[in-house]
C-alpha cells in the first residue's frame, strides 16, 4: 500500500474531478450531508483540507480556493517530516500529525463521493484510498467518529458488498 502522501493524493485528485464535473447550475442542490448544498459541501472539503494543510506547514487558506490548497499540501507533504510530531493547540491538540493527514484524506474522499451522488456524476472512488481511509477510520474510537460534525451512525450493508459500499456505509452515508 502505498504511504500517507500518495493515498491523500488520490483523494484529492477525486474530489477534484468530480468539482470540476459541478454545473453552474448545481451550486446549490442538496447533499446526503445534513442541510449542506453542493456549494457547502465544497467550502467545508477546501476550508478542512487548508486547516490540515497549515497543521503540515502548508501555505494554505481557503480563500485562495481548491487548486492552490492542493498545491500547497501537495508540495508540504514533500517533506516526510510534515507528517511527524504532534498537532499544538487547537481542537486537535495532541492528535499526531500523520492522524490528522488520515482525517484530511477520509473527508476529501468521501465528499467526492457525497458531491458526485448529488450532482449525478460517477461516485467511484480510488480503491487503494477506499482501503487505506476505512482501516484508518476503523481505529478511531466510536464516541470520537460518532460525535456531532463527524460521521453519523453506520448503515447496514451485505457481507458481499464491495469495498466502497463498506467504507460509505461505515461512515453513515447509505451506498
Amino acid at each position: 500500500m502505498k504511504g500517507p502522501a500518495e493515498i491523500w493524493q488520490q483523494a484529492a485528485d477525486c474530489f477534484e474531478q468530480k468539482l470540476a464535473a459541478v454545473g453552474d447550475d448545481q451550486w446549490d442542490v442538496a447533499t446526503g450531508c445534513g442541510d449542506w448544498t453542493v456549494k457547502d459541501l465544497v467550502e467545508h472539503t477546501i476550508f478542512w483540507q487548508a486547516n490540515v494543510g497549515r497543521i503540515l506547514g502548508a501555505d494554505a487558506s481557503p480563500e485562495q480556493g481548491w487548486d492552490s490548497v492542493k498545491a500547497a499540501i501537495a508540495g508540504a507533504l514533500t517533506d516526510p517530516s510534515a507528517l511527524e510530531g504532534t498537532i499544538e493547540g487547537g481542537p486537535m491538540n495532541g492528535m499526531p500529525k500523520h492522524q490528522a493527514m488520515g482525517l484530511a484524506t477520509g473527508d476529501a474522499l468521501l465528499h467526492a463521493w457525497d458531491l458526485a451522488r448529488a450532482i449525478g456524476a460517477d461516485d467511484t472512488l480510488p480503491a487503494e484510498a477506499v482501503e487505506s481511509v476505512h482501516m484508518g477510520l476503523a481505529r478511531v474510537p466510536e464516541q470520537m467518529l460518532r460525535s456531532p460534525n463527524m460521521f453519523g451512525p453506520a448503515v447496514e450493508v451485505a457481507d458481499d458488498a464491495s469495498a466502497q459500499d463498506k467504507l460509505v456505509a461505515f461512515a453513515g452515508r447509505q451506498p
